[in-house]
């Protein structure tokens, strides 16, 4: 089976589910194969290397697939439902296709919702089975029960081949964590390229010497490269959007203080200026407690008014960075009740010292101030 190896290459990439972002190892194997043989024995090359490595000590599962996690599969075929309603001429919708083994899905962590995954005989068999996406399921099998369905694959040519649907499982956002999961049908098999993908508890210094001893025992002149772990990729992938929320929180906290220190300023400006009213008022008998309470009730109105401002405008303007947020709305309960709490304590304390210090000194010094 060695002499069927022309060139294969090894490296780490990560991974990227839809509803969460798991860290797991996965590990990235480029497989070029000539086929001298059938099909079978082509596909006996890779099954060869994934039970290598599923065997190793540390090692969950490992799966293979077309194109690495977190990139579009460049690969758009045209298709049709059987039985659905007829299109105009020459318009057909599109699904991103991929090649996958049979351990892909639970290696990706991507859970099976209806149906099954593949098992080692659909790659075997001679009759092609297909697995769709839930976005691909939820857009054109609403209206019919997914399993069993038959997607038309090479619609542009006179016999197109029919494939039936034998589960659904998850989406993942193989486009970047910005984009909607787009429909896509997974197929059994192995190609000319593929990436290896292994899931494993073990480190990236542990990973690497047990996928090239796996390869290894296929063929011996294996190299391994580009060594990367999820921390790596997703880092990537999400660098705009990391750099965006830093500038954005960046400029919120400045805005932030800005605002305490105009708050502050204004507020406690004009508590100074009524030194000499809150002075009059002791003087002809008022409770300086009751004093106190006046100032800071009137602040408190001027404090609600400006917050529930500023909060209208801030609800309105969010709109805008709404495209910048992954899973998180424009709307958010915490980061707004931080916001107003922040204010309204550095009002609260901007009002409070310049009237305690008021109400503190004597009527005549009260009176005498300017």
């Amino acid at each position: 089976m060695n002499d069927q190896l022309v060139h294969q290459r090894i490296g780490v990439v990560g991974l990227l589910r839809q509803d969460l972002l798991e860290k797991a190892h996965l590990v990235g194997f480029l497989a070029q194969i000539r086929r001298i043989q059938d099909e079978l024995h082509h596909a006996a090359v890779f099954e060869q290397v994934l039970d290598n490595i599923a065997q190793s000590p540390g090692v969950i599962s490992a799966g293979t697939t077309t194109i690495v996690p977190l990139k579009p599969s460049q690969v758009m075929t045209r298709f049709l439902i059987e039985g659905a309603p007829p299109l105009a001429p020459g318009s057909f919708p599109l699904a991103q296709i991929r090649y996958v083994s049979p351990a892909f899905f639970q290696t990706m962590g991507l859970g099976v919702l209806e149906g099954r995954a593949f098992h080692t005989e659909d790659i075997e068999s001679n009759s092609t089975r297909a697995v769709v996406n839930e976005a691909f399921a939820h857009r054109y099998l609403t209206a019919r029960r997914p399993l069993g369905s038959n997607i038309l694959l090479g619609v542009m040519t006179q016999q197109p081949q029919k494939i039936p649907v034998i589960g659904v499982v998850a989406n993942a956002r193989d486009l970047g964590v910005e984009a909607d999961p787009q429909p896509e049908i997974y197929l059994p098999g192995y190609g000319l390229h593929e990436v290896l993908l292994v899931r494993s508890t073990l480190d990236e210094q542990a990973i690497a010497p047990i996928v090239k001893n796996a390869a290894h025992a296929v063929d011996a002149n294996q190299p391994i490269y580009n060594v990367e772990m999820v921390d790596a990729l997703l880092s990537d992938s999400m660098a705009r959007q990391r750099m965006t929320a830093t500038l954005l929180g960046i400029f919120a906290i400045v805005a932030l203080v800005l605002a305490a220190i105009g708050i502050y300023g204004v507020l406690s400006y004009s508590v100074a200026q009524r030194t000499r009213e809150i002075g009059v008022r002791i003087a002809v008998g008022a409770n300086r407690g009751d004093v106190l309470k006046l100032v800071l009730r009137q602040a408190g109105t001027f404090t609600a008014v400006g917050v529930a401002v500023g909060l209208t405008v801030g609800l309105l303007a969010a709109r805008l960075i709404n495209g910048l947020l992954f899973h998180v709305s424009t709307v958010d309960p915490l980061s707004i009740l931080i916001a107003a709490a922040a204010l309204t304590a550095v009002a609260t304390m901007a009002v409070s010292i310049p009237a305690a210090r008021a109400v503190s000194v004597s009527p005549s010094e009260a009176l005498r101030a300017e």
